[in-house]
């Protein structure tokens, strides 16, 4: 990953969708470590109420402004923790921009052909996802915690890009995001079998890591399992192998107390 903090909002982009940044804009915002995290200053654009919406929504705008779009442009979606996929339409443009109701209801990916639509996942742990096929001019987010990604979200997401929009894997070029890393995701036995009974061999997803008593789930592997089995390239899949955390100073992290959400968003020019 690339960090700029050189604007006025720190935020960092995928090495792989950078050479096309005429074509389409994406970004993953951090926590802006430069600002008290113990006041409402801190750069969440969850409307989850840890700090007053105005507050959020005043966020979500300054971002969009300096990424050179309006607040109206972004769709945001419920993210219930399942691997259903909603095709984006231009009539959904703005919905959860400015209000939790408007949220696209009970799914966790998005996909779209519409230019000037910003579709954003957010996350404070769970893995964000941003797919973008150059070849169709299609874009994806998806938001991956432990079910997601044992529901294989970013293999539903490019079966839905082939399908609406005929796109092929090897042209769909993927960003992983931060998220927990397996230093620090210690999980019990129900999740260990519901990845066994969704990935078969688990040797490099479930592992044993000395500062745990019980396993450790690595959702960068199993994530990127997913995008293999569906005909993504490897070349075409950037892991960031950040763990939000280890880098809490930069990222939200449940599992460090925080309430606040980082957000990664896709838009076609």
């Amino acid at each position: 990953m690339i960090f700029d903090n050189s604007k006025s909002i720190p935020y960092a982009q995928f090495e792989i969708l950078k050479p096309f940044e005429g074509k389409i804009t994406h970004f993953v915002t951090t926590r802006n470590e430069s600002l008290p995290p113990s006041t409402q200053n801190f750069f969440t654009i969850g409307l989850n109420g840890i700090v007053d919406n105005d507050i959020v929504l005043r966020n979500r705008r300054l971002l969009a402004e300096q990424m050179g779009f309006k607040s109206d442009s972004y769709v945001f979606a419920s993210q219930i923790h399942s691997n259903k996929v909603a095709v984006v339409k231009n009539e959904d443009r703005g919905k959860g921009a400015f209000e939790r109701s408007s949220y696209l209801c009970d799914i966790d990916a998005m996909i779209t052909n519409i230019k000037g639509v910003c579709i954003v996942t957010q996350a404070a742990d769970c893995v964000p996802i941003l797919f973008y096929d150059p070849a169709k001019s299609v874009i994806g987010a998806a938001h991956a915690g432990w079910k997601g990604t044992v529901y294989k979200i970013p293999l539903e997401v490019v079966r839905a890009m082939s399908s609406e929009f005929g796109s092929n894997p090897k042209d769909i070029l993927v960003g992983v995001g931060p998220s927990i890393g397996s230093c620090c995701y210690e999980v019990g036995n129900e999740v260990v079998e519901l990845v066994k009974e969704a990935f078969g061999n688990i040797r490099e997803l479930i592992l044993n890591n000395n500062k745990f008593s019980k396993p450790v789930f690595d959702l960068w592997e199993a994530n990127k399992q997913s995008l293999l089995e569906c005909g993504i390239g490897e070349k075409n899949i950037e892991i960031a192998s950040l763990c939000t955390k280890c880098h809490n100073r930069f990222f939200f992290s449940a599992r460090a107390g925080d309430k606040g959400r980082f957000g990664a968003g896709i838009m076609m020019k």
